[in-house]
């Protein structure tokens, strides 16, 4: 049962793991042998084991009656891999090209939007915060500005390529950290030249002492809540997304008044600490 299983799991249905199966036992073999051994419907073995033939795990007679032979395991598992490798790689080829074709035509579709229109999404789950966090600076254009909570260092952390992705488009980020985030800052200095180089171009960090809420603004439309545990500030309890112009601007003119308070930290001058 474990083999028909493996076989199963490659992408054999049961007939066809049967029957090779059958066929590695039985050795060169007619289809009414193999019928009787692998319990294949009758009406069925001749249709199986053609399809085992074009799967490369069988080699078929041309004879009267024909008969069939299994090919080696490895050679056929080896082979059988090779094949799906090339489909796959083809597939992506084809999907990467028809995604920047939809890109393209969808471009030409309007969007119909409201000049007061205020949408918004909640995470709560770990899991649903880091891809809350991805989406952010994938969708980014313009600017991220951000209090993120001590939660947010090791997701911060995660996101580095993301970052350096964003920074590449153009954006720039502001981060506006706790004491608790100078081990990120530690991190983001010990990247090579060439990171470094685009995190000085696009990422200013500044530090401040105290907090009373930890948000973000993005494009200067969308805003970040970060709403903390009742029983313990550094947690997050969940994140809420929000489209809402009127907001971002409120919230930009705090980050704003917050950042001037703030102190500059230096990314260069601790790299060259290292």
């Amino acid at each position: 049962m474990q083999k028909k299983k493996l076989l199963l799991d490659i992408g054999l249905n049961a007939y066809e793991a049967a029957a090779y199966l059958s066929l590695l036992k039985l050795g060169v073999s007619e289809a009414s042998a193999v019928y009787r051994d692998s319990e294949v419907p009758y009406g069925k073995i001749y249709t199986v084991l053609e399809a085992l033939a074009g799967k490369g795990f069988v080699e078929v007679q041309a004879s009267r009656p024909k008969k069939f032979m299994a090919v080696e395991p490895e050679l056929a598992l080896d082979a059988f891999f090779d094949k799906k490798r090339s489909e796959v790689e083809r597939g992506m080829v084809h999907l990467k090209g028809a995604v920047e074709e939809a890109k393209e035509a969808l471009k030409a579709v309007p969007v119909q939007k409201g000049k007061n229109e205020v949408f918004w999404t909640t995470a709560i789950t770990e899991s649903e915060i880091k891809k809350f966090a991805t989406s952010i600076y994938r969708e980014v254009k313009k600017s991220v500005y951000v209090i993120p909570p001590a939660l947010g260092m090791p997701v911060v952390a995660n996101l580095l390529p993301d970052i350096i992705k964003a920074i590449d488009r153009g954006v720039k980020i502001r981060l506006l950290i706790s004491p608790h985030f100078l081990a990120l800052v530690s991190l983001f200095s010990m990247q090579g030249e060439e990171v470094l180089g685009k995190l000085k171009k696009g990422l200013d960090l500044r530090l401040s002492q105290n907090f009373d809420s930890y948000f973000g603004v993005v494009d200067d439309s969308v805003v970040i809540l970060f709403q903390p545990h009742p029983q313990d500030k550094d947690r997050v309890l969940s994140v809420v997304k929000i489209w809402d112009a009127g907001l971002a601007k409120n919230l930009r003119e705090e980050f704003e008044i917050l950042w001037q308070a703030g102190e500059k930290v230096d990314l260069e001058a601790d790299f060259e600490k290292k």
